[in-house]
C-alpha cells in the first residue's frame, strides 16, 4: 500500500532552529537526560560500566583465551577506544530513530522545528562519550605519552561524529514514522554492523587483508563509522594524526550527512505529525 506523503517544496535545509529555539532544544535535552537517569542510583556511572565490561569480556576471549589479536599493543585500550565511538553512535541512533514517536503526543499538539527531537536525544548520548573520553584520554597519556601531541583533536572528530549521528537519526526517524518496521530492522542490523566495524581488531591485521584488499577498502569507507573509529583511535591511542583520506571522510561525510538529514526532516515536517 502506498504512502501519501505531502512535503514542502524543495529548498536549502534552514538552521534558523539552532538560534530562534535555544531554550527550547535545552529543556528537551534536560527531559532526555533526567528520563535517562531517573530512579538510577549509580547515574552516571552506567555510562562507564558497560564499555568497561565489554572490554574486559573481549580482551579475556580474543586477547588471552583466541590469543588472535595479532600483537596489537595495549589491546583493552584498544578495544575501549573503538567501544567508545560505537557505543555512542549505536545508542544514539536508535533511540534518535524512534524519538518521534516517543514525542508523538508533543508532535500533534504544539508546532515546533521536528528535528529538535532527535537533536535533544543525540545531544543527550553525547554526555556519556564524554565521560568515557575523560576517562581513557588520561590513562592513554600515561601508557601512550605521543598522544600528548595528538589527543585535543578528539574534540572536532566527536563533533563531526555527532553530525554524522544527527544525519542518521533524523533520515532514520522520518523513515521510522512512515514504515515502523525501521526501528526494527536497525536493531536487527546493528549486530553484524558491529562486527564489521573494526572495534576488535585491525582491518590490516585481518589474515586475509592482503589477499582482498578491495574487501578491507569497502569495510574502511563503506561502513560509516570505521573512520571515526580509527581517527579517534589514532589520536588519543597511537599518537598520529589520521592519513588524509580518513580526515576527509571524517570531516566531510558526517556534516554532509547531517545537511542531507536536516533537509529531509525539514521537508517532511509537516506531515510527520498527521502520520503519527
Amino acid at each position: 500500500m502506498a504512502v501519501n506523503v505531502s512535503v514542502k517544496k524543495a529548498g536549502l535545509p534552514s538552521l534558523r532552529w539552532l538560534t530562534g529555539y535555544t531554550e527550547l532544544l535545552r529543556t528537551m535535552f534536560l527531559r532526555e537526560v533526567r528520563a535517562r537517569y531517573k530512579r538510577s542510583a549509580l547515574g552516571l556511572i552506567w555510562s562507564i560500566v558497560y564499555p568497561l565490561t565489554m572490554m574486559g569480556v573481549y580482551t579475556l576471549i580474543f586477547a588471552v583465551l583466541w590469543k588472535t589479536t595479532n600483537g596489537i599493543p595495549h589491546y583493552p585500550l584498544f578495544v575501549l577506544s573503538g567501544l567508545v565511538v560505537w557505543g555512542f553512535f549505536q545508542a544514539a541512533v536508535q533511540v534518535g530513530t524512534g524519538a518521534p514517536l516517543g514525542s508523538a503526543d508533543l508532535i500533534k499538539k504544539v508546532w515546533f522545528p521536528r528535528e529538535l527531537v532527535v537533536t535533544a536525544v543525540v545531544l543527550s548520548q553525547t554526555i556519556s562519550i564524554g565521560v568515557m573520553l575523560v576517562i581513557l584520554i588520561p590513562i592513554d597519556l600515561v601508557v601512550v605519552p605521543e598522544t600528548a601531541k595528538t589527543f585535543a583533536l578528539a574534540v572536532p572528530i566527536v563533533g563531526a561524529l555527532v553530525c554524522l549521528t544527527l544525519g542518521l537519526g533524523w533520515l532514520l526517524s522520518v523513515l521510522n514514522v512512515f514504515f515502523r518496521d525501521v526501528e526494527h530492522l536497525l536493531a536487527v542490523l546493528f549486530l553484524p554492523w558491529f562486527f564489521l566495524t573494526p572495534v576488535l581488531y585491525a582491518l590490516e591485521q585481518l589474515p586475509g587483508a592482503a589477499s582482498h584488499p578491495w574487501v578491507i577498502h569497502l569495510l574502511r569507507y563503506g561502513n560509516p563509522v570505521t573512520p571515526y573509529v580509527e581517527g579517534m583511535r589514532a589520536v588519543i591511542l597511537e599518537g598520529v594524526v589520521p592519513g588524509a583520506p580518513v580526515l576527509v571522510y571524517i570531516f566531510v561525510v558526517g556534516p554532509a550527512l547531517a545537511l542531507v538529514g536536516l533537509w529531509v526532516v525539514q521537508r517532511y515536517a509537516d506531515r510527520l505529525a498527521i502520520e503519527l
